[in-house]
């Protein structure tokens, strides 16, 4: 047990000290001071250090500022500690203060060892209640199930919360989120250090404020609750603290917000989050993020831009990897100034980068076909532009690698894979490709699984079928659009096929890996 002592009489002060010291071995007396000034100061320093006290005893009357106006200035900085206020005055206007005020105890000076003795041993046992109490029902572990909607309706969760942290069922609670993607590792405990000390030094401000790391997302997530003044909380956070975030962290840092009426309705502040992130996508970096905001963008319609489609094929022609790259970095300015929405700017950005793998599959970049599905999700999933240039020069790798079997396969088999991989969403059928090589249907047959070890309907079937997934996981597109796409007349027909190949159906697929 944690122990600061604030006496301005040094005769008391000295008294108590000796009478904590022969205590039991957990109590630690971590510092002491002569007013209420110096005992703020004392109690902000020693929780910089992890070294955050369990008890403070005060006396009332001392100069500069008196225990009452510093219980009060802790209260203000959402410091919690268990006071006990000690006088030389037995007046019952003292004792009714220190109690409204929180304190534990009131006791008269000169202090009686066996009153102290007693003090501790409650607070001794209440402590250790809390901290079990605390373990089990921390901010962190509600949040967590209150995000996946664990805790909607659970009257006795929310007793739980109001009695533990003072925070009603229906008491609206501010929800920062601040997404570093890559720069998490790089910079999480610079940025963490600055949360820390918004939740402990936040005098000015009218909240409390906690922290919580989210490994599995690479963010951090700040509760504020008993905000007094919700606009008032916004604008400190989008004037200081989100500039402050944003000088640190070089690159990357995504900055959300949203509020839920209790920690019932955490669910929906959370989905809002996520929604408020992809405006990263056309909003400047450095914006706090919310709902309002967004609705306040005035959009104007999408326009396909054509010419950088055009441009990307020359790019692609001519393997130039840093024009392709330049290319995408243009396509994203264009839809920052429309702007556009981010699902907009997504579907565009998909629809560049198909035509882009049909095109290098035509030519005989088989992994195009197959491992562009991956640069589409994450185009998909981007909330910002540096998501998807990460992966720009990996793509252009699949574009431009060509299957190495391939090279050992007769000119005869080259042919007709590459007309295959260029009509096979056109319904191509064996005869037609073995009438434009002039040969026979069943020479072709039986030489393309000689040299492939797959008949000519497997692998159009294959595809179609990575075509299928590729449409599936990076749109939002109906099967009837992805079906005419893929090559088939009849979206059921697909479906039926899609299962035979997968497992699943072709919803059912895209739920799993969307």
């Amino acid at each position: 047990m944690r122990i600061i002592v604030i006496e301005d009489n040094e005769l008391y002060k000295n008294e108590l000290l000796q009478c904590l010291e022969q205590e039991e071995s957990d109590i630690e007396i971590v510092g002491s001071a002569s007013n209420g000034a110096e005992g703020l100061a004392l109690t902000e320093k020693l929780i910089r250090d992890n070294l955050t006290p369990d008890v403070i005893f005060t006396d009332v009357r001392m100069p500069e500022m008196d225990g009452f106006e510093m219980i009060e200035a802790l209260q203000r900085r959402g410091i919690s500690c268990k006071i006990v206020v000690t006088s030389s005055c037995p007046e019952f206007l003292y004792a009714k203060r220190a109690m409204e005020l929180g304190a534990v105890d009131f006791l008269v000076k000169p202090l009686k060892v066996y009153e102290v003795r007693n003090v501790l041993g409650r607070l001794r046992r209440e402590l250790e209640s809390e901290k079990k109490w605390k373990h089990i029902l921390n901010l962190e572990y509600i949040f967590l199930n209150a995000m996946a909607g664990k805790i909607k309706d659970d009257q006795q969760i929310g007793d739980l919360i109001k009695e533990g942290y003072g925070i009603a069922p229906e008491e609206r609670i501010g929800v920062l989120g601040i997404g570093m993607s890559s720069n998490y590792e790089k910079y999480k405990e610079q940025v963490l250090q600055m949360l820390k000390e918004l939740e402990i030094f936040n005098q000015q401000q009218d909240f409390c404020a906690y922290t919580i790391e989210m490994y599995g997302r690479q963010s951090f997530v700040v509760l504020f609750y008993h905000m007094g003044n919700e606009h008032e909380t916004y604008q400190y956070l989008e004037q200081t603290i989100v500039p402050m975030i944003c000088n640190t962290v070089r690159g990357r840092v995504v900055c959300t917000w949203a509020v839920s009426n209790g920690f019932g309705n955490m669910y929906e502040a959370v989905r809002e989050l996520d929604h408020a992130a992809e405006w990263n996508l056309i909003l400047k970096k450095g914006t706090l993020i919310c709902k309002e905001k967004i609705q306040k963008i005035a959009l104007y319609p999408y326009k396909y831009p054509v010419n950088l489609e055009k441009e990307a094929k020359e790019a692609l022609l001519n393997k130039d990897a840093k024009r392709l790259k330049k290319i995408f970095s243009r396509y994203w300015d264009y839809c920052r100034e429309l702007p556009c929405t981010p699902q907009e700017a997504k579907e565009g950005c998909i629809r560049i980068a198909l035509v882009l793998i049909q095109m290098a599959a035509e030519t005989g970049a088989v992994q195009a076909q197959r491992k562009g599905q991956t640069f589409l999700q994450w185009i998909s999933r981007a909330n910002g532009w540096t998501d998807v240039e990460e992966k720009v020069d990996t793509f252009f790798e699949y574009l431009t690698s060509k299957d190495e079997a391939e090279n050992d396969m007769s000119l005869l088999i080259q042919k007709a894979l590459e007309n295959i991989r260029e009509y096979y969403d056109q319904g191509i059928t064996l005869e037609e490709i073995a009438e434009k090589l002039h040969v026979t249907e069943e020479y072709l047959s039986t030489q393309f699984r000689k040299e492939t070890g797959r008949t000519f309907t497997e692998t159009i079937r294959g595809y179609r079928i990575e075509r299928i997934k590729e449409l599936l996981t990076a749109t939002n597109w109906k099967l009837t659009k992805i079906a005419e796409l893929a090559g088939y007349t009849d979206p059921k027909y697909m479906s039926r096929v899609f299962k035979e190949e997968t497992g699943m159906l072709p919803l059912e697929y895209r739920k799993k890996n969307g």
